[in-house]
């Protein structure tokens, strides 16, 4: 319709999209916009004006609003269907009935439930900073694309509406939603400007919550930030019907132009039916249900919604249109299939079978994965069947609508249809399940009473949970990053903490986060913290990251099955298992397209990889120490008993590390689980495995260790090796010295002006126990550290909390001196003497000082160029990539071998992590147009790629030669060796 033109509308035609409002009769095209004194005459009756609805997407809409991302939650417990039934089989239960009514009558795998220290709150918690840790971690933040300043909002800010849809209130005022506003109080600097609330319906509660965000992000009163939904409830069941529970939370993410946008027209159909509702005051969480009659107002539903919507789809037959479908599932998958056929059977009532069948297992059976595993779970059930489909499709979906039924009984419903223009922030549902779904999960037997302790927990009040205490749950199998419900008070007020038992108090880091309302409020209130309720665990991030943490395993396992267990978890490498391997998904990356993610089923992996066990062979064992500078193996001593044994005298730094090799054979050693191990803890090996971890030997034990190890350098130490059905390595002290101790060793310098690399400091004649070497000052700098014996075990530096030390720092030798540096402040050209003295009355006495020695003519060093990257690590571990001149290529070269593709680098001046060159475009291939920047520290992760561009040809285990050409212009070229 052109500007101006007039619009007019017959009784029931459709109204147009686009514009505001039109008037009948024509505009005055010589309006003036000054006020007309006869404006009231000349202006028509406001009941001849019409109006004309909003255009989707149209000006005051934002474009393609829809779902950006699904963040799932699950209980840990579960059961599976098929042991349900034969259990409800039993003659005290149902009798043999029941067989296969779970399974195949309402297709049914597994079901999840909670115990009494979960509820409808703590999983809408959950969920919530999941979500948002989520988007910092994985970095889909989109605020800064509506930002005025152009960047992102911080995280816990980025969320301006959040509704929660629930059957399973536990406050008749208090919405849960004000629950969840305590996290963003909490660490969002007091937010509190986030509209909405509770939605409470049946099974619909959570659809209208996310109806409500989708609808707020496209309004004209949307500022810019996310949308949130989270569905959440527990489909609670006695003891008496396990098979119907299931339990699950969804938050959905809104926002325009989102990978999933809602898409078309929409339609709903809400009635008044008693068929399934829940009292106030009713003896327990259940319904009021007629089975049939809730069945049948379903149907009526689902038969009014997709009249209407192809109604306003001008009659279209709505599943020939759509890819996929999504039915709500109150009461399994039968009921879905049934209202998904009866749909079919509108469109075409004299469809064959075959065709039927084809458009459930093309169209239907994708939606169906998560409820099969998790169970029925009211107002979750639809953004669970959603998650399903993208999941499983993956790229597959892209292009393709996908069309939602979702329905609560008593009765609401609406349909509409969703486009798939991108993969959402989601994961793969082979990648899911492997790395989240079956992880921590915990699995229990149909007779277990776990799940009706939380049935009881309806109206209580003064109540703590105890229902991983009755069923014998270890407080070790608490999911970290879980809210847990500590206490109902008197009052029924409902006090949760994130971690549970298992997680100790706040800690002073995790308080500073917090905002002083929260903090105070928490004073005011009284509330319960975790402190309240006792048995806390040990304070400190090592508590809980020690590798048996990570195990599932119960209270009464044993030393053997631990050792083993932190072994396996150590030794398997599944790079190195050739074993035989299936493929069960694959997929590509959301974000990375040159990513690909494979999950694979693989048979036991191959013995060799993972020899816990005793081969019952003859074998020597050799020991690897710091006196011999870790490089030589020495043989330990057979005993008739089957031990091995090695005398060790303490060295001059008062500790010895050591590690042990099978038959004297580097590629086979055994070392311990934890860094500096104490005698008596799990062994780990023979195995390919780069040794990082060694036994400590110590003359001065800390507080927290035996005392029978003291000693000072000279004293005899016996080691023991004995393989039995464990790997034991122990000692004891079985002399003093003698006689005084001896430094026999050589020391090194390493510094800036070295690039790092070792040289060795001439022993001072004139002096005992003194070292000294002549350095002079260049614009390399002169920060340096020293290693006895070249051993990085024993490093030599200050012993400082920042910035440099100086001849006054106290000098440490351990292998923790990363980054800690003496510096010389000097001009150019000063020469110094440095000096290392250790006292030989108390070699525990260690001296660096340096003297200056006058001004020369500078002699400069030549600069040398390392690449760092993927292949080393980019440098993490010390191991560089040297380029060295060629000049027949006139640049400086190496080869990579590439283990990934793309293979990213950079490359650095003289190993100076502040002299960076790199190009000026991230993830740059060597025929894209760019610039060589640097030397300088202004990197931000604009690295070259090799084999990111088809013309490199590039395959993993290839070798590629990078040249850098500084002349006549600077360039970074790649090519396959021998290509």
């Amino acid at each position: 319709m052109a500007d101006g033109e007039e619009q007019f509308y017959e009784e029931g035609e459709e109204w147009e999209e686009g514009g505001e409002w039109d008037e009948e009769g024509d505009w005055d095209d010589d309006y003036d916009d000054d006020y007309d004194d006869d404006y009231d005459e000349d202006y028509e009756e406001e009941e001849e004006a019409i109006q004309i609805r909003p255009e989707m997407g149209g000006r005051n809409r934002m474009p393609n609003c829809g779902i950006h991302t699904i963040e799932i939650y699950y209980p840990q417990f579960y059961f599976k269907q098929i042991e349900m039934e034969e259990y409800d089989a039993q003659p005290f239960r149902y009798g043999p009935s029941v067989i296969g009514k779970y399974t195949k009558g309402i297709g049914q795998i597994e079901a999840r439930y909670p115990t009494d220290d979960e509820d409808p709150i703590s999983f809408a918690m959950t969920v919530t900073h999941r979500v948002v840790e989520r988007m910092e971690r994985d970095g889909w933040n989109e605020t800064y694309k509506w930002s005025p300043d152009g960047k992102p909002l911080k995280a816990w800010n980025a969320i301006g509406r959040l509704d929660i849809g629930s059957e399973s209130l536990v406050d008749r005022s208090k919405s849960m939603k004000a629950y969840v506003m305590d996290l963003f109080e909490r660490y969002g600097d007091g937010e509190g400007n986030i509209e909405g609330v509770d939605m409470y319906n049946a099974c619909y509660g959570g659809q209208a919550a996310g109806l409500c965000a989708e609808n707020w992000v496209e309004s004209d009163r949307w500022d810019g930030r996310y949308g949130a939904a989270i569905a959440t409830d527990i489909s609670d069941a006695g003891h008496v019907a396990m098979f119907t529970v299931g339990a699950a939370c969804t938050l959905t993410m809104y926002y325009p132009d989102a990978p999933l946008p809602h898409h078309a027209h929409r339609c709903s159909c809400i009635l008044h039916r008693f068929d399934f509702f829940k009292p106030v005051g009713w003896f327990h969480m259940g319904p009021v249900v007629d089975g049939k009659y809730s069945i049948d107002a379903y149907m009526s539903c689902v038969d009014t919604c997709y009249r209407t919507l192809r109604a306003k789809m001008n009659d279209r037959p709505l599943l020939k249109i759509t890819d996929y479908n999504v039915f709500h599932t109150g009461g399994g998958w039968h009921i879905v299939k049934k209202a998904f056929e009866r749909c079919i059977r509108s469109e075409d009532s004299k469809i064959l079978a075959e065709e039927r069948d084809r458009y459930v297992r093309e169209k239907l059976l994708c939606s169906s994965n998560l409820l099969k595993i998790i169970g029925p779970c009211h107002t979750v059930s639809s953004f669970l069947n959603i998650s399903s489909v993208t999941m499983q499709e993956w790229d597959r979906a892209l292009g393709k609508v996908l069309l939602v039924f979702t329905y609560g009984s008593g009765c609401a419903s609406s349909m509409y249809q969703l486009r798939y223009d991108d993969i959402p922030w989601m994961e793969p549902l082979g990648v899911w399940k492997h790395k989240h779904f079956y992880r921590e999960a915990i699995y229990q037997h149909p007779s277990s009473y776990i799940h009706e302790a939380y049935v009881q927990t309806w109206m209580q009040f003064d109540y703590v949970p105890k229902g991983r205490t009755m069923g014998g749950i270890p407080v070790s199998l608490y999911q970290l990053d879980v809210y847990y419900l500590m206490e109902i008070d008197a009052w029924g007020r409902r006090f949760f903490h994130r971690g549970g038992m298992r997680k100790g108090a706040y800690t002073k880091a995790e308080k500073a986060k917090m905002s002083d309302a929260a903090k105070s409020y928490d004073k005011r209130e009284n509330r319960g913290m975790r402190s309240k309720y006792g048995n806390l665990p040990p304070e400190g991030e090592e508590y809980h990251q020690r590798p048996w943490e990570t195990l599932e395993r119960d209270a009464a396992q044993e030393l053997e099955d631990k050792w083993r267990a932190i072994e396996f978890e150590m030794c398997y490498d599944f790079n190195m298992d050739d074993s035989q391997e299936e493929i069960v998904d694959s997929k590509h990356a959301k974000g990375n397209k040159d990513q690909q993610l494979v999950v694979i089923s693989k048979n036991a992996p191959n013995s060799w990889m993972v020899p816990m066990g005793n081969d019952g062979q003859p074998h020597s064992y050799h020991i690897v120490g710091t006196w011999t500078c870790m490089k030589v193996p020495e043989e330990m001593q057979s005993m008739p008993d089957g031990s091995f044994l090695f005398e060790v005298t303490m060295g001059v730094n008062n500790w010895e590390q050591f590690y042990i090799v099978q038959d004297g054979d580097f590629e086979k050693p055994i070392y311990p689980a934890y860094e500096r191990s104490y005698k008596d803890m799990p062994c780990i090996g023979p195995t390919f495995r780069k040794v990082d971890k060694f036994w400590l030997i110590s003359g001065n034990p800390p507080d927290d260790l035996p005392n029978d190890d003291a000693g000072e350098p000279g004293d005899k130490y016996l080691v023991s090796f004995r393989w039995d059905n464990l790997k034991r390595v122990t000692w004891k002290k079985t002399a003093t010295k003698e006689e005084a101790c001896v430094d026999t060793a050589s020391y090194w310098i390493v510094g800036s002006w070295t690039c790092w690399d070792p040289i060795e400091i001439p022993k001072d004649e004139t002096g005992e126990g003194r070292h000294v070497i002549e350095v002079q000052k260049t614009p390399l700098g002169m920060q340096f550290q020293m290693l006895r014996n070249q051993d990085s075990l024993q490093t030599i530096y200050p012993d400082i909390d920042d910035g440099y030390g100086d001849m006054y720092s106290k000098v440490a030798i351990n292998e923790y001196g990363k980054d800690k540096c003496w510096n010389i402040s000097a001009n150019d050209g000063d020469v110094f003497n440095i000096v290392i003295q250790r006292d030989p009355s108390d070699l525990s006495e260690v001296s660096v000082w340096w003297d200056f020695v006058g001004q020369r003519a500078l002699e400069l060093i030549p600069n040398r160029y390392f690449l760092i990257g993927t292949p080393n690590n980019w440098g993490k571990d010390g191991y560089y990539h040297e380029m060295y001149w060629n000049g027949e290529a006139n640049g400086y070269t190496c080869e990579v071998q590439l283990y990934t593709i793309p293979t990213e680098f950079i490359i650095i001046e003289n190993k100076n992590h502040q002299m960076m060159i790199h190009p000026d475009k991230k993830d740059c291939s060597q025929i894209q147009a760019h610039e060589v920047r640097g030397p300088d520290n202004d990197h931000q992760g604009r690295n070259w790629h090799i084999g990111k561009s088809v013309a490199d040809k590039a395959r993993i285990n290839d070798t590629f030669v990078v040249k850098l050409e500084l002349e006549p212009k600077r360039a970074i070229t790649w090519k396959k060796k021998d290509a």
